[in-house]
């Protein structure tokens, strides 16, 4: 097979003797340390193959043996490319393209993130580039499991944060609540720990030991449920010690503190209908404004689409581009009522509930209370609260040197 191979990289030919002395003909051959194979002799020809660098010798040869030859047909590479040449230059494009796409699926060109909510995508961007991790990061350089860690250290609030690549993409997906029992990614030995003050309403533990119950006032880090299991013998002595991911539905009761201040006087944007745009090409980590729009407005807004080209939903490329739309607008003083204002400080206080609520948080008394005074509305009190407060944080056994009895 390999011999094969090699042929059709050098090339061959079919060659047909009609006429004269075959053996001579091969003879010559031999002694010129031609190599030939596949012979087929008939009583009036001879059919046989030989390298398509030995073709040019076959006129002397021939003419010595005196016999006529004929190049039936000729095969591989070099035919191949002679055949095509006019095409060569497409094909080493697409070679080249195909070399480009590789180099490129090494490295990150997007970064994906979804379930923010207290936390925006700006700061979670910032963070990751502190960890040396942005666009067009080799993707080998990034240990998902170790940046799990690290992100869960510096967003101590995140219940639960998953970082997984796929294509020339990083997913980071973030959970700011907290599921009936506490995540159980982790594998190895852990506790659950609060995640904010508070006192514990209630407790039901499903691996691991039980350090608070239903009453304690806990503060933000303290541990609820240990990952240390002792085994105990019949004199209440510590047998043995294992080291668990500690699992536990841990409730607790938070008074919130709220509040909400606006003064009557205000100002409303009033758009002019002008605007300009301006468009900025990128290519790997390099910038290239094509137009600048020479914004003069005294007061706009911005507004910025990015476009990237992608194959699929994660393998993006490392170019794309983006428009800015600049939107002129004017400052209108106006001032509420005393009506509206109130009315507005209600809306706002139902959409943080709202968004408490879709949390899983269950709300169980609310006692905020809007005022108007001095011009300004203002809304100050306590929302109290249940929720989900336990999350996993490892532990190094080594450093576990405290007994939970």
């Amino acid at each position: 097979m390999f011999g094969f191979i090699l042929k059709y990289i050098t090339g061959f030919a079919k060659i047909s003797i009609s006429d004269g002395i075959h053996t001579r003909l091969l003879n010559l051959m031999k002694n010129k340390k031609i190599n030939v194979w596949g012979i087929t002799e008939n009583p009036d020809s001879c059919v046989f193959f030989m390298n398509l660098k030995d073709v040019n010798e076959m006129d002397k040869i021939a003419k010595k043996a005196e016999v006529s030859y004929q190049v039936i047909k000729e095969y591989g590479l070099p035919v191949l490319l002679k055949k095509n040449k006019k095409r060569f230059s497409l094909l080493i494009g697409i070679l080249l393209f195909a070399a480009f796409i590789y180099i490129q699926s090494l490295f990150v060109w997007n970064i994906h993130i979804s379930g923010e909510d207290d936390y925006t995508k700006e700061e979670i961007l910032d963070v990751l580039e502190n960890m040396d991790i942005y666009y067009g990061t080799y993707k080998r350089k990034i240990d998902t499991v170790e940046l799990e860690r690290k992100l869960r250290e510096e967003f101590s609030e995140i219940a639960w944060i998953s970082c997984a690549i796929r294509g020339t993409s990083l997913y980071v997906d973030v959970k700011e609540t907290l599921d009936v029992f506490t995540d159980t990614s982790l594998t190895v030995p852990s506790n659950v720990i609060a995640v904010k003050d508070c006192t514990v309403y209630s407790i039901i533990t499903s691996e691991g030991t039980p350090v608070a119950k239903a009453g304690d006032d806990v503060k933000k880090g303290d541990i609820l449920v240990s990952g240390t299991v002792n085994l105990y013998d019949d004199n209440a002595e510590i047998m043995d010690t294992h080291y668990v991911p500690a699992k536990a539905e841990v409730v607790g009761m938070t008074d919130n503190m709220y509040h909400e201040e606006f003064p009557l006087q205000h100002y409303k944007k009033e758009y002019s209908g002008d605007n300009k745009s301006d468009y900025t090409f990128h290519f790997f980590s390099y910038e290239i404004k094509l137009f600048d729009a020479k914004v003069k407005y005294p007061l706009y807004d911005t507004v910025s689409d990015e476009k990237a080209p992608h194959i699929g939903e994660s393998f993006y490329l490392p170019f794309g581009y983006k428009k800015n739309s600049y939107h002129e607008y004017q400052l209108v003083s106006e001032e509420y009522t005393e009506e509206e204002a109130i009315e507005i400080a209600n809306e706002r206080l139902n959409e943080y509930i709202c968004k408490l609520q879709e949390k899983g948080v269950q709300i169980l008394e609310n006692n905020v209370k809007i005022s108007v005074v001095d011009g300004k509305c203002q809304a100050n009190g306590t929302i109290r609260t249940l929720e989900n407060i336990g999350i996993s944080k490892e532990f190094d056994i080594r450093k576990e040197d405290t007994v939970i009895e």
